[in-house]
């Protein structure tokens, strides 16, 4: 009778110990600080008087500003969570989420904001369905963006964001390929992406199409494991803002493993006319390394240098007369920083 009771005691413990939740999360810190940093603002102002054919009197003012080299501390992407899966059928598992921001280095307004939230279906044969906070499907397809600390991302100017009240479908993996689709039911926004990563291969590939309100966005990336130790990746993205101008934004880059616990990166990022501005452009450049520790802790060094320019045309004649105000800022940057990054 006891051998019996223990059994049983251990058979519910077991069951127990599945269907707990999993707690997980990082701490990021960083310590950064801007080198070069110089804004050059010129604004134009054009005024026009009733008189047809009149030339406009012209007056242009110019103005700098320097960025502040005070070192900073930073939380970058820190959070907390918990996820775990429970099974219904032979076949089907509930499957559910609740990830949290955190700001490690202060009690800023956004501790505990929402990151990804769900609750879901998961079956083997048909794939996976969640609803809730989730974040936009063309951030499944980037093979490119190696980045860290304040340089993580990519050049595009819309890049994964987090949508509310939102459906996703991620399918079964069939021979290294998956197809995801997603829709927001407040906003009606919608995507569709699919990804083949084929299993003992040195590439990986994928591309995606997100709609919303504001941007229609067409993507294709992939990496390929150029030897053991180097890995090369590339990122395209044209974006549509109801403009009579297309952003174009490209993204390559590389990383280096060693024989040590250092891993070296490199990352270049371009894009024109973003926002659907015309000549609105950005570069940036990034170098890194991480130095793992232990699987769970590992530490960062990064350079960043950018450089990019914003045209903005205010017309506030009135029949004729007026001002045209066009101002155009010229910004060119170096940033340097290191952190620790531990997770659990």
């Amino acid at each position: 009778m006891k051998k019996l009771l223990l059994a049983t005691a251990v058979a519910a413990l077991s069951v127990s110990a599945q269907a707990a939740p999993q707690v997980y999360g990082k701490v990021f810190l960083t310590v950064d600080s801007d080198v070069i940093g110089e804004t050059k603002t010129t604004t134009t102002t054009e005024t026009y008087t009733a008189t047809n054919n009149a030339k406009p009197t012209v007056k242009v003012t110019t103005a700098k500003t320097k960025a502040a080299r005070t070192p900073s501390l930073n939380s970058r992407a820190s959070r907390i969570g918990f996820k775990g899966s429970e099974a219904l059928t032979d076949n089907t598992d509930v499957v559910y989420k609740l990830e949290y921001r955190l700001e490690a280095d202060s009690a800023g307004g956004r501790n505990f904001e929402s990151r990804d939230t769900y609750l879901g279906l998961a079956n083997k044969q048909y794939g996976t369905v969640m609803a809730g906070r989730l974040t936009a499907i063309d951030g499944m397809v980037d093979y490119a963006n190696v980045a860290k600390g304040p340089f993580d991302g990519v050049g595009a100017s819309f890049d994964a964001p987090r949508v509310n009240d939102a459906f996703a479908y991620v399918s079964p993996n069939y021979s290294g390929l998956s197809v995801l689709a997603m829709y927001g039911t407040v906003q009606k926004d919608w995507g569709v992406a699919a990804k083949y990563e084929p299993k003992g291969q040195p590439f990986k590939a994928g591309a995606s199409y997100v709609k919303t309100r504001a941007v229609k966005a067409a993507r294709v990336s992939g990496s390929y494991d150029a030897s053991p130790n180097i890995t090369v990746g590339g990122l395209y993205q044209l974006s549509d803002y109801n403009t009579q101008n297309k952003e174009n934004a490209l993204t390559v880059s590389a990383e280096f493993a060693t024989e040590t616990p250092w891993k070296a990166y490199a990352q270049l990022d371009m894009a024109k006319n973003v926002g659907g501005v015309k000549n609105n452009e950005g570069k940036r450049a990034v170098v890194g390394g991480m130095y793992e520790f232990n699987k769970a802790t590992t530490g960062h060094v990064y350079a960043g240098y950018s450089k990019g320019n914003t045209t903005k045309v205010s017309d506030k004649r009135t029949n004729g007369a007026g001002d045209v105000i066009t101002t155009k800022a010229e910004s060119t940057g170096l940033g340097v920083g290191a952190g620790l990054e531990y997770k659990f």
